[in-house]
């Protein structure tokens, strides 16, 4: 799960899932075991694919996906700045480290290093988050930010959004509001857009 979510990362579109031939060399896998792996993780609930196509996480896949990657940064967080790691060496022993961290440990981890943001190779760390607060993109205020998890709406509209760049799992940002309220200025993907709120309506987020 902790490398699907580095791979999504460092996904310029989103939209296009991860490349199972990528994951396999970011694993160190062949073709085969990560098809193998790839079918448990679908019946887990945990990704969607098909067979030589790109893999998605879906929401209970990401969900699971930052937890662990939370994890994995915080414990890197802690060997760099307490126990004065080499940046060098924190990945591969946080590998050996985050099996034998409960979460609550993780948590207390977390406190104890004032919730960092950055992991020491300068990568997001992504908020644990235990429950979550869903709304539709228009509910939004400005500055706020969320995860997209649905598109709801007629197919003409759903392809218009989608075409935007308002797929599944995308962080958008509301930057401003018109005067009036309509339109609303968001953020995703490194750049900026209007979009009706009778639009915006139409797009579940998950606030972040």
């Amino acid at each position: 799960m902790r490398s699907l979510y580095f791979l999504y990362e460092k996904l310029d579109d989103k939209s296009k899932g991860i490349r199972p031939v990528d994951l396999a060399r970011e694993m160190g896998l062949t073709k085969s075991s990560i098809s193998s792996m790839s079918k448990k993780l679908m019946k887990l609930g945990y990704i969607k694919t098909k067979p030589y196509s790109s893999i998605f996480l879906t929401r209970k896949g990401m969900r699971e996906a930052r937890r662990i990657m939370h994890n994995h940064r915080i414990i890197e967080v802690f060997l760099k700045n307490v126990l004065r790691y080499n940046v060098s060496r924190v990945h591969e022993e946080a590998n050996r480290l985050e099996h034998a961290f409960s979460q609550e440990s993780i948590k207390r981890l977390d406190r104890f290093l004032r919730h960092p943001h950055i992991s020491p190779e300068g990568l997001e760390i992504p908020k644990e988050r235990i429950s979550r607060t869903m709304t539709t993109l228009d509910k939004l205020s400005p500055g706020q930010s969320g995860i997209v998890v649905n598109v709801e709406s007629s197919c003409q509209v759903v392809k218009r959004l989608l075409a935007m760049g308002l797929v599944e799992g995308t962080k958008v940002t509301l930057k401003r509001e018109a005067p009036l309220g309509d339109p609303i200025e968001i953020r995703l993907k490194g750049y900026s857009l209007s979009i009706r709120k009778s639009e915006a309506r139409n797009v579940v987020v998950d606030v972040i």
